[in-house]
């Protein structure tokens, strides 16, 4: 479970921010939606608002750019992935040029890790992780004068094998490296966040991934939850394309696991067809592409991707989550990861959203569940917890209206809009 997110010097972002999935002890009489360990207990979702251009998405970016260094960086090699998305600050000269940190505070099998790295636009810089049960402990430190470890939690033999042939790269992480030649810690370190997935609002991410599902087992799980959001599909299926069809100019454009598997280009749904006296009479083939809603379309993307960290226990980070999505399907699909028997395992939800009228769902969200993220005139981000709120906020206080009426900020201001809209003279 992730339990804190934090970094700085990254795209919008200039000075440190902190997501905290800590529970706070002052709402005991909210809703629990929370995993309790030893010393905290750890909320299962949490939903960030923000005015257009405040930062929201570019706070997703930053985990999934901090994900992406951990999972390939040991396979970096001149190929330069992760430097050509590397993106700090450009509105400050204080921070052109500068480097930028990242850190993760998880749980893995309740032992608590604290990991991260700090890089410029060429190289790692420096790097740790840290474990603790009762104490916490120094188990890689990493920076200019070298590589330290901690002999009883990484492979001695691994680790000596690779310092000693040179094969840490200075732009590629230490834990990476062990990884791919399986180191026990390492290799679970770089699980979790495998098992950490950011969706894009575009659906360009994960429509593909929700197909191909459609030809396993997870297909049964993926028609029902269609149906319990009343959509009347009765099956659902992908349509494959047939591989020699495909011109040479495009295949070369295709990834290697291109060649060695299915390739789907569509989804062709099945629904029934009734008479004048409302009685089935048949079955007819549709097609998502060009028959079915683009809410229809964005519940099956998001179908595969929810029951998959449902039944694993992993981590779904989702972009503008409300785009195509009913209010009340909205509610129930957060619903689902703050339920003990929908939830056995302790998936975690997080979302940006402007959809306001979540924060006023009866017993849906704890305040320690929500982040507002801002922009200042100088076009630096930040974001802030609204139990930050103090005096702002009461016991019954309405968080929609205060919201909405911009107490919390996060809100755009409107005040010349119309004025700034083409005139009838112009």
């Amino acid at each position: 479970m992730l339990v804190q997110f934090k970094f700085n010097n990254f795209k919008c972002f200039k000075d440190e921010v902190t997501l905290n999935l800590v529970a706070s002890n002052y709402f005991k009489d909210e809703p629990t939606n929370i995993y309790p360990t030893e010393n905290y207990s750890i909320v299962n979702s949490l939903a960030i608002y923000g005015a257009n251009a405040s930062g929201k998405t570019k706070l997703f970016q930053a985990f999934n750019f901090m994900r992406e260094i951990v999972l390939h960086s040991a396979n970096n090699k001149n190929n330069r992935v992760w430097q050509n998305d590397y993106d700090p600050f450009r509105l400050n000269i204080e921070t052109i040029g500068k480097s930028s940190t990242f850190e993760v505070v998880f749980l893995i099998d309740d032992i608590q890790y604290r990991y991260g790295f700090e890089l410029d636009k060429d190289s790692i810089i420096a790097e740790w992780l840290f474990r603790k049960k009762t104490k916490e402990v120094k188990v890689i430190y990493r920076d200019d004068d070298g590589i330290e470890y901690n002999k009883v939690y990484i492979n001695r033999k691994i680790a000596d094998n690779l310092k000693d042939a040179g094969m840490i790269r200075n732009d590629a992480l230490f834990i990476s490296i062990l990884s791919v030649w399986n180191d026990p810690l390492s290799s679970r370190i770089t699980q979790w966040f495998g098992n950490s997935n950011v969706l894009s609002a575009s659906m360009n991410n994960y429509l593909g991934y929700s197909l191909r599902q459609l030809d396993s087992p997870m297909k049964k799980l993926m028609l029902s939850m269609l149906n319990g959001a009343d959509l009347g599909i009765e099956d659902m299926s992908p349509t494959e394309i047939d591989f020699e069809s495909i011109p040479d100019e495009i295949k070369k454009m295709l990834p290697k696991e291109a060649f060695e598997g299915k390739i789907y280009n569509g989804v062709k749904t099945i629904r029934k067809v009734y008479d004048s006296n409302g009685l089935v009479v048949g079955r007819t083939e549709l097609t998502m592409e060009n028959d079915e809603s683009y809410g229809t379309t964005k519940l099956f993307a998001l179908s595969a991707p929810i029951i998959d960290t449902l039944k694993n226990g992993k981590i779904l980070w989702v972009d503008e989550i409300d785009h195509g999505l009913h209010y009340d399907l909205l509610v129930a699909i957060i619903r689902l990861f703050h339920s003990p028997k929908k939830n056995p395992h302790n998936a975690q939800l997080i979302i940006n959203t402007h959809n306001s009228g979540l924060l006023d769902a009866p017993n849906l969200f704890r305040r320690d569940q929500i982040y507002i993220a801002s922009k200042n005139r100088y076009g630096e981000s930040s974001l802030k917890p609204i139990t930050d709120y103090g005096s702002t906020l009461r016991k019954n206080s309405k968080l929609g209206y205060l919201y909405r009426d911009g107490k919390l900020g996060g809100v755009p201001y409107l005040g010349d809009f119309d004025s700034s809209v083409i005139s009838k003279e112009e």
